[in-house]
């Protein structure tokens, strides 16, 4: 009875030894998944998704304009000078506009400090001659009236290396995105901090999902059974049972096993874990609808359509408040009325299709909307030629200021004929 007992217990604390071994083999001792953390953007899919933005952005071309009703003229200033090639000694004007996405989508603010210098004109006026456009990049901000004055508002920044800055608010553009309740700074809930909650859910998830396939198909790999030896006895003589099968095992050339080991062995059927790809696309799609960005366009493989979408979604939102921001702030009230602004120009010509772009040369040609080398360059990526900027336009065609003049014309024309007649 005693020893029946005891062989019982044996048996067991056996089994629940075998138990952990293969638990061990499993796992390799080491936690299945990592903890994502809190910061959405530590997570690939997610800056990807700003960076095809950012990267579109970046193709915008800024000039400094005098737009009066019917005309846009554009001014050859220091604004236009040095967003032609560099807004800044540090960066080009493609950098500096992918900095301010970037900055703006994942801080949701984004403060550009407009260096310039007071000079005088011919008639000894003032005014304002910019030097440099600079990023900010900010560990902390306040934004508040002045105490001593308490009629103009301020703007505290906090920078990593523990110092802090105060300007006047009116000189420093600030662009926002995903605007809440707060009427100040943007961030997407009342209290104009990032709400990243749900966002935070779809990455985690998909996180553990690519985390956890390539260590199913590792272990898939690692386990093909389990030898169980049927006698009582120690470990050291278990571990040469087992050799022994396995050297048997290595030296059968017929895939047939003679042995006379008492023991036997277990095949185990790991199976690779199956990701379902609508998942995987529900998954990436929560992420990408939070940035306006579609599966073609992250791909690079879409059409003109898909950008035109793309473009309403995420690039025509920069520019009119880049736009306005930087207007309200480079010119004065008086500059303002008179038509300055800041202009954004995005070439959306050159994702249309080829059939698109033959029917919008035929356009452009019958009514003089382009130059010859312009349709050659902006549409089909030629080099332009000698005698080529010039402008065609059908004679089908009447000036809108002289169509009533040419009609009657034309109605006269047509009677004094039929009186000759």
């Amino acid at each position: 009875m005693i020893f029946n007992y005891l062989q019982g217990v044996f048996q067991k604390y056996q089994q629940r030894k075998q138990q952990k071994q293969l638990a061990a083999i499993l796992s390799d001792g080491r936690a299945i998944f990592s903890t994502f953390g809190d910061n959405v953007y530590l997570s690939d899919f997610v800056n990807n998704c700003i960076d095809r933005i950012a990267t579109e952005i970046s193709k915008i071309d800024v000039v400094s304009v005098v737009q009066k009703p019917g005309t846009i003229r554009q001014q050859n200033d220091d604004i236009t000078r040095l967003f032609r090639f560099k807004p800044n000694p540090l960066q080009t004007t493609k950098d500096f506009l992918a900095c301010c996405e970037w900055l703006r989508r994942k801080d949701h603010n984004c403060f550009i400090y407009p260096q310039y210098e007071i000079v005088c004109d011919k008639a000894g006026q003032p005014y304002r001659k910019y030097v440099a456009f600079y990023p900010l990049n900010p560990s902390n901000i306040e934004i508040g009236v002045d105490e001593t004055t308490g009629d103009v508002w301020e703007i505290k920044f906090y920078w990593r290396d523990g110092t802090c800055d105060i300007l006047p608010y009116e000189d420093i553009v600030h662009l926002r995105w995903r605007r809440g309740k707060n009427t100040i700074v943007g961030g997407g809930n009342d209290y104009g901090m990032p709400d990243t909650k749900d966002l935070l859910g779809a990455v985690s998830t998909l996180d553990k999902v690519m985390q956890g396939l390539p260590l199913a198909i590792e272990a898939s790999l690692k386990v093909k059974g389990i030898f169980r030896a049927k006698t009582l006895v120690d470990s050291d003589v278990i571990k040469k049972q087992r050799d022994d099968f396995e050297e048997h095992i290595q030296t059968s050339s017929s895939g047939i096993v003679a042995t006379d080991l008492a023991g036997d062995f277990s095949p185990v059927n790991m199976t690779p874990a199956n990701i379902d790809s609508e998942v995987m696309k529900v998954l990436k799609s929560i992420i990408r609808e939070r940035y306006g960005v579609s599966e073609a366009m992250l791909s690079g493989d879409f059409n003109g359509d898909q950008h035109a979408a793309f473009y309403e979604a995420c690039i025509e939102d920069f520019i009119t408040e880049f736009e306005q921001g930087m207007s309200a702030c480079l010119f004065t009230g008086r500059e303002q009325d008179v038509g300055h602004r800041l202009k954004c120009y995005y070439n959306r010509l050159e994702y249309l299709s080829m059939g698109n772009k033959i029917e919008l040369a035929n356009l452009a040609t019958s009514t003089g909307l382009m130059t010859l080398n312009e349709i050659l360059g902006t549409l089909l990526g030629m080099e332009p030629f000698d005698g080529g900027d010039r402008r065609l336009q059908s004679l089908n065609f009447v000036n809108t200021q002289i169509v009533d003049t040419y009609q009657l014309n034309q109605a006269s024309k047509t009677k004094d004929g039929g009186k000759s007649a």
